[in-house]
């Protein structure tokens, strides 16, 4: 009993320190958590004795902005570093803007500084958009314009003009085309032009190389500002990408050292003729090193004839082959439109010479003795195009779906089509045609729109590339030079009997290659008013959750300290 009467009066004599340690333990708690939650929302204060100010900020994203700078950086690094300081200048109290001059960031008004310094994080150098200098708010404002001088100029009277300009070393390819020889259709060349853009001499390496063989490779010299071109023959190459490289030593800038193409031929074709006997069609594809000609008689063709081109003159099977096909005067069978006639000597109204079949392909003397007058709205199949004639009267009909056809609604032997000197060119095209070997269509970077609804994209390792899908075409975004690949039909789950684009997305320019052109001096800043220079960053007094952070930090001091004291539980 002694014993418990005891300790009931010292559990007495403690009670109030102990509930007293308590709240002090819970005071320091709540301190510490009300701390840390108003500092996570960063606020600030307006510091005494600072300037509300409203302050706009144009920062340059064009294409030279990636050229890297003797210290390791790039000219958009040191710009964005420049962007913060003037966005952290003047009262929290101001409003602050970020622009861009490709039109990034997001059209707005003027509002709080942690708005804009998060509008500037997300901006990125635009190498494909055409840059150009924004509209200004019409508020009341002070304006600094970051920029290398290169590609954008055109700064309005009164603009704080602040320099990242820093002369660099730069080689790079300024145009790089893949295309047919008009003589010989079947052959073609790569035309590469290339800059040295460098205020010293450069030796350069040039390379071409394919998916599968080892390439050709050169060197030449180019003294400074000096632009040089080469014409190479792609007779080594066999059909698919081909990438142009250009190498030296201590390049600053290399969106522009590369460029795609794509070569469009086969190294052998499988030629099915059908045919009860035509010298011109025989004696063309002959000729054709790249061809592997089958010859038969329309009794001798069945449906388990494999190729793949088949070429049908003055016959047509009762089913589609299993494959693309060009068609001469062929009769009414179900999987062709009708006919609805036969014309004689009908007149040539025009052809459509930008079509890939008719390239490089002149009709001025075309004689016709008949031609089959082909029904439907656009003289054939379900999306198809007339390439040599009207709707009233198509004399060339060529179609995308499901397999490619081109069909002539005369025969050979009823013109005088195969003595022109653009027939073997006319096979040629249609041939490269109907097995979708096209050079690429050539895109700069940036937001890239193909004529193809409803198409999948991929990049040259067969990555799939995000796409928006318009109604009668297809957009999808390169920031980067590559060769990608569209092919309609995406959603059926078949892109095989799709329609298929390839498209080359390079810089290609000599106006971003001219990385050096600038009216700047290196750290230039011309100034309309001297003070937005020289005003400091905020101080802790104004960035508030500075404060509040440290407050925390220094109370967990004082919590472990008064705990191991048993000043606090």
């Amino acid at each position: 009993t002694m014993l418990w009467d005891r300790l009931l009066k010292e559990k007495k004599r403690k009670t109030f320190l102990d509930r007293l340690r308590w709240w002090l333990s819970l005071m320091l708690a709540l301190t510490i958590g009300l701390s840390v939650a108003a500092g996570i929302g960063r606020p600030e204060l307006s510091g005494l004795g600072r300037d509300v100010r409203n302050i706009t900020v144009v920062i340059d994203n064009s294409a030279t902005m990636a050229t890297r700078t003797a210290d390791g950086f790039t000219r958009w690094d040191h710009a964005v570093s420049h962007a913060g300081r003037f966005l952290r200048q003047g009262s929290a109290s101001g409003s602050f803007l970020i622009l861009d001059t490709s039109g990034q960031a997001p059209p707005r008004e003027p509002g709080d500084r942690r708005s804009a310094l998060e509008a500037l994080a997300e901006l990125t150098v635009s190498l494909g958009e055409e840059p150009g200098f924004p509209d200004l708010p019409e508020a009341d404002a002070e304006i600094v314009f970051i920029s290398d001088g290169v590609m954008v100029d055109g700064a309005p009277p009164g603009v704080t003009l602040v320099s990242v300009f820093e002369p660099a070393d730069n080689v790079g390819i300024t145009a790089f085309e893949i295309e047919a020889l008009p003589s010989e259709p079947t052959r073609y060349q790569a035309f590469v032009q290339m800059k040295n853009a460098s205020p010293v001499a450069k030796q350069i390496t040039l390379r071409l190389s394919a998916a599968t063989e080892g390439g050709l490779r050169d060197t030449l010299t180019l003294q400074a500002g000096e632009t040089a071109a080469r014409f190479i023959d792609l007779g080594s190459f066999g059909r698919g990408p081909v990438r142009a490289r250009v190498i030296t030593d201590s390049d600053a800038f290399g969106a522009d050292d590369y460029a795609y193409g794509f070569l469009p031929i086969r190294t052998q074709t499988r030629v099915a003729l059908i045919t009860p006997g035509s010298t011109y069609l025989e004696n063309v594809l002959a000729d054709e090193a790249r061809l592997f000609l089958d010859v038969m008689s329309p009794a001798e063709y069945n449906s388990q004839v494999s190729a793949d081109i088949f070429i049908f003159d003055r016959f047509a099977p009762p089913e589609a082959p299993g494959g693309p096909a060009l068609l001469f005067l062929p009769p009414d069978v179900e999987w062709l439109t009708p006919t609805l006639g036969v014309v004689d000597a009908p007149e040539v109204p025009g052809w459509n010479s930008a079509h890939p079949v008719l390239r490089f392909v002149a009709l001025e003397d075309l004689r016709i003795d008949r031609a089959a007058r082909i029904g439907g709205e656009s003289g054939g199949e379900s999306g198809s195009e007339v390439v040599v004639g009207n709707s009233a009267l198509p004399l060339i009909v060529v179609s995308e779906q499901p397999e490619r056809v081109v069909r002539v609604s005369f025969a050979l032997e009823d013109s005088n089509f195969p003595l022109h000197p653009g027939f073997p060119i006319f096979l040629a095209n249609s041939l490269g045609w109907l097995m979708d070997e096209q050079v690429a269509l050539a895109r700069t970077p940036g937001r890239i729109e193909v004529p193809l609804a409803m198409a999948a994209v991929t990049d040259l390792e067969g990555r799939e590339v995000t796409t928006w899908r318009l109604s009668d075409r297809t957009v999808f975004l390169a920031d980067q030079p590559g060769l990608y690949t569209a092919v309609s039909g995406a959603d059926q789950g078949d892109q095989r009997r799709g329609q298929r684009l390839r498209v080359a997305v390079n810089l290609s320019s000599m106006e971003r290659s001219s990385i050096n052109d600038s009216g700047l001096d290196s750290n230039e800043v011309t100034a309309a008013a001297s003070t937005v220079v020289a005003a400091a960053e905020p101080g802790p007094s104004e960035e508030l959750w500075i404060v509040l952070l440290a407050l925390a930090l220094l109370l967990v001091v004082v919590e472990w300290v008064t705990y191991h004291r048993r000043l606090t539980v």
